[in-house]
């Protein structure tokens, strides 16, 4: 697990750094779904669950009448004030368990994006009801995480590893990323995570990343495949 710290040592090369889907996917993916969802500008509720930069909150935030951005290292929120200045952000230096305590049920769509891949399972289980304690039932809930069949993907095209071996090296999910383990997920799994936390799926697809992200040029095998992580809409059920 990455620390307050190491992240925010991360802020000045944040872009060059990490992974911010929102930016590295373009507009039209996430925009296709956010065209399917309806919110009021006059009372709906916008969280971003480890915000980042604000990415996701400067593309769409003026949809909505307020956003919430989430972020734990301090360095980060700063950047995204700054570059938000003036828009209409309540911002929280929280981790995401204690931001849902503060924050309440309140959000229309709760958008969290890279951000549950602790490899403690306890860890993920109170950031996955946490992400639900903040969605209002009928809301929505945007989420990204990485796709472990995307790694072995990575792992055959690059380095001639087979299935079975990838297998048997992350059999949990859990792949080394510079010396950090982080949870990467099935498509299945997903599926019963998001039931079990009072979800109904209703979209899961690829949203694909720059190869150089994976430390690699592109390999001359790769055709047109890249890697990916999963986007997932779901919508918060009753209790």
């Amino acid at each position: 697990m990455v620390s307050r710290k190491e992240w925010d040592a991360l802020a000045r090369d944040f872009e060059r750094e990490v992974c911010d889907i929102t930016r590295e996917t373009g507009t039209d993916r996430i925009d296709r779904i956010m065209r399917r969802l309806t919110f009021s500008p006059e009372s709906s509720v916008l969280a971003d669950l480890g915000c980042g930069l604000g990415t996701f909150i400067a593309r769409y935030g003026d949809r909505f009448a307020q956003s919430i951005g989430v972020e734990h290292a301090p360095r980060i929120i700063a950047r995204a004030k700054k570059a938000l200045k003036g828009r209409k952000v309540r911002w929280l230096t929280s981790n995401i368990p204690p931001a849902a305590r503060r924050i309440g049920t309140v959000a229309d769509l709760t958008v969290c994006m890279n951000v549950i891949t602790m490899p403690q399972r306890r860890v993920r289980d109170a950031m996955w009801s946490s992400l639900a304690r903040i969605t209002k039932r009928g809301g929505h809930a945007l989420i990204v995480v990485p796709s472990i069949e995307s790694d072995r993907m990575v792992e055959r095209i690059a380095y001639g590893t087979s299935l079975a071996e990838a297998k048997a090296e992350a059999p949990d999910g859990l792949v080394d990323r510079g010396g950090t383990r982080q949870k990467h997920f099935t498509k299945d799994e997903l599926r019963t995570l998001l039931g079990e936390h009072g979800f109904r799926l209703k979209m899961i697809q690829r949203v694909t990343y720059p190869w150089q992200k994976e430390g690699l040029r592109k390999p001359r095998g790769a055709g047109s495949r890249m890697p990916y992580d999963w986007l997932v809409l779901a919508e918060r059920l009753g209790e």
